[in-house]
């Protein structure tokens, strides 16, 4: 009790210690991590409940939209999701009517998604939906804080795809 009561005095209030952690505002990569939590957290509620999506559906839904059809692994790859978990939610999109799978000989044997009329319709709101908040989230940043986060954000994740990050 007293050490959570010392940490509290210390702590300057200006310094916005509510936010995150104390490990968080020590070390980048736990910083990194709690805030693509929050990000998670945040947007899996968000979608749930004004969409009835959830995040993985979200991500599938905004790549078909930009890329007219993908088997499965293409579009698990670009959504950025494990195979399986795309494959679980192509099955709730085509329940939903929103997406339409297609086996296919001409590409191998892959499984070919689309969007369907209504699926279009739904996933360019939701990209609408998707560009507010994102507006709303950086409303106090200039473009160039943004570009230059956004940056800095490729370069820690080109870093984590090297051998010195494999353990």
């Amino acid at each position: 009790m007293s050490t959570s009561k010392v940490l509290a005095i210390r702590e300057n209030p200006s310094d916005h210690t509510d936010i995150v952690g104390i490990l968080a505002r020590e070390q980048v990569a736990v910083l990194v991590s709690t805030l693509g939590a929050r990000f998670s957290r945040g947007a899996m509620a968000y979608y749930r409940a004004v969409w009835d999506i959830g995040t993985v559906e979200w991500r599938l839904l905004i790549i078909l939209n930009r890329i007219d059809a993908l088997n499965v692994s293409e579009l698990s790859s670009a959504a950025d999701v494990d195979k399986a978990a795309a494959s679980r939610s192509l099955v709730l999109l085509q329940d939903r009517k929103l997406v339409s799978v297609e086996q296919t000989r001409s590409r191998g044997r892959a499984a070919i998604a689309k969007l369907t009329a209504e699926g279009r319709r739904l996933a360019t709101k939701l990209a609408q939906a998707s560009r507010e908040r994102e507006a709303r989230l950086f409303k106090d940043f200039t473009i160039d804080d943004k570009e230059h986060l956004n940056t800095l954000l490729l370069r820690l994740a080109r870093a984590l795809d090297t051998d010195d990050w494999k353990y």
